[in-house]
């Protein structure tokens, strides 16, 4: 079965009726897909390779209403909420990334503060001790690959 067939003959779509958005697979640390990934299968060897996983098998549909900027940042601030406390790149690095995204998403100015987005991701990814921690850049990855529109129009009433 493809991630488009589960989602439109199995799951209906959206359940606004609006067109699909995203698509995330894997749990709420799963990468957001796009509808051009519809006639992915839903193996673990085909998720893969477009960067998701299976995960704990949740699938998640976001009709074009969703602002995926603010998704990337409850990404973070699952985790936050979340971890356990005792490595550093999760505990502190949810905190600071939600802090980032309230700044991107506030005031703006991506292209400066996407560097350090990018370097808490990679941190988190390489140092947390979990999968926890080092799973919670995947969604915000995959939001800034498919849908950086959405964080480049945030902060826009500001300037």
């Amino acid at each position: 079965m493809t991630l488009g067939e589960l989602v439109n003959d199995w799951g209906g779509g959206t359940k606004s009726g609006r067109p699909v958005k995203a698509v995330q697979v894997g749990g709420p640390l799963g990468a957001y897909l796009t509808p051009a990934h519809f006639d992915v299968p839903m193996t673990y060897e085909h998720l893969r390779e477009v960067g998701a996983e299976i995960g704990h098998g949740g699938v998640v549909v976001f009709d074009d209403t969703v602002d995926m900027a603010q998704q990337a940042r409850y990404a973070f601030a699952f985790c936050a909420h979340e971890s356990c406390g005792k490595c550093t790149p999760c505990r502190i690095g949810a905190v600071r990334g939600a802090e980032l995204m309230d700044q991107i998403i506030d005031e703006g100015d991506l292209d400066r503060r996407l560097p350090l987005l990018e370097d808490l991701c990679e941190v988190m990814e390489d140092s947390s001790m979990c999968a926890m921690g080092s799973m919670t850049p995947k969604p915000v990855r995959s939001a800034l690959e498919y849908f950086r529109e959405d964080f480049d129009k945030t902060g826009a009433e500001g300037r």
